[in-house]
């Protein structure tokens, strides 16, 4: 198991800094360009991307997989020995088999006006949990979920059902059905609309295809 500290530091300061660098750096890994001060990592961690790596490939912010391999440069290291010591990562993010995660750069503005600053890590987090707005937009096989009395927001339940690929991959630990009941009454209109649209779709098609001969 290794902490990696990130390496930070200003590249457009405004005025020289006397104190550490870390009180011109926010806390708030979304301030930061989502990467973290520090991070702790080992293989068979699970983890989360903070960045965009290749879109294609599925390696996009929100991606959750597991840490298959450390790869020190120079062959292997008992811990981050210097600063810039940074290792690259191999993980299994489900798409593809094994991917390499390099190190990112991310430039942020610094606080207290001190200008830019620039963060170096693994645009890695520790993701052994997730909210369900982290994963919107994520698919996954298995996953255990709370639909209890702490939800607060009307289409939490869905977000988190529909992130599972069928019913057998889902155990639901907690469950409050008021609070996954819809207290809205449904549009009736709409409902009328959108049936009406369904009956004549056919002919819709119809008359597109003939206009285009």
């Amino acid at each position: 198991m290794f902490t990696i500290r990130a390496q930070d530091s200003l590249v457009d300061a405004t005025r020289p800094l006397n104190n550490s660098i870390d009180t011109v750096i926010s806390d708030d890994i979304n301030k930061t360009g989502g990467l973290p001060r520090e991070l702790v990592i080992f293989v068979g961690a699970k983890v989360m991307l903070r960045s965009n790596i290749d879109v294609q490939k599925g390696l996009v912010n929100g991606a959750i997989g597991i840490v298959t391999e450390l790869k020190w440069a120079g062959g292997y290291r008992r811990g981050q020995i210097y600063q810039q010591d940074i290792p690259d990562v191999m993980g299994n993010f489900g798409v593809d088999g094994i991917h390499l995660i390099k190190p990112k750069s991310i430039q942020f503005p610094a606080k207290f006006s001190y200008g830019t600053a620039e963060r170096r890590i693994l645009p890695l987090i520790l993701s052994w949990a997730s909210t369900a707005h982290k994963m919107q937009g994520t698919t996954v096989d298995y996953a255990v979920v709370y639909l209890g009395q702490k939800l607060f927001i009307q289409g939490q339940a869905y977000v988190i059902i529909s992130r599972v690929r069928s019913l057998d991959g889902l155990r639901i630990e907690e469950l409050n059905a008021s609070k996954i009941t819809g207290k809205t009454f449904c549009n009736v209109d709409a409902l009328d609309e959108i049936d009406r649209m369904r009956q004549h779709r056919p002919n819709i098609s119809e008359a597109i295809v003939n206009d285009g001969q």
